[in-house]
């Protein structure tokens, strides 16, 4: 829904500002849980059946790590919390289209990974495509990728040991 339709009524109007927040929320809600690893608020944000795709930072044919969401938190919890002392995700510029109870979202991210010390880390920048839909529970994920444009340090992997 456009906001600049003359014909929606400001019911409409309201609720798509409403579900834009949410979303956005959700988006910020997938970052904090990163950087304060909350895994079961993490993974509270997909829905039953959603998938998670990430570049291989290790990867010089640029593969994809695919994770469902019944495999988020080994992979979180033996991969990207253990692995990093810290991390630092921010998330910008969200354009996000609501279609009735499903939506589309791009945010743009920069994200540190802080490995032993914080002079130890490796960086990258990007932007996330997600798709959403509406539940119960409010908004949640089915599917996310990321997009990585570019990457300082040294990343390693980030697949679980």
């Amino acid at each position: 829904m456009k906001l600049e339709k003359e014909d929606d009524s400001f019911v409409e109007k309201v609720q798509w500002l409403v579900d834009r927040a949410l979303i956005s929320e959700l988006l910020f809600s997938f970052a904090r849980a990163l950087d304060t690893k909350d895994v079961v608020g993490y993974i509270d944000n997909y829905t039953q059946d959603a998938i998670l795709e990430l570049p291989d930072p290790a990867s010089k044919s640029g593969a994809a790590i695919t994770i469902h969401r019944n495999e988020m938190e080994d992979f979180l919890r033996k991969g990207l919390i253990t692995g990093y002392t810290a991390t630092h995700h921010i998330s910008t510029n969200h354009q996000i289209v609501i279609t009735d109870d499903t939506a589309s979202s791009r945010a743009y991210l920069q994200a540190v990974h802080v490995k032993t010390n914080p002079l130890d880390h490796w960086d990258a920048g990007g932007w996330y495509d997600c798709k959403h839909i509406r539940t119960p529970e409010g908004w949640k994920f089915t599917h996310v990728k990321l997009t990585a444009v570019w990457i300082t340090g040294e990343p390693g992997s980030i697949k679980p040991a």
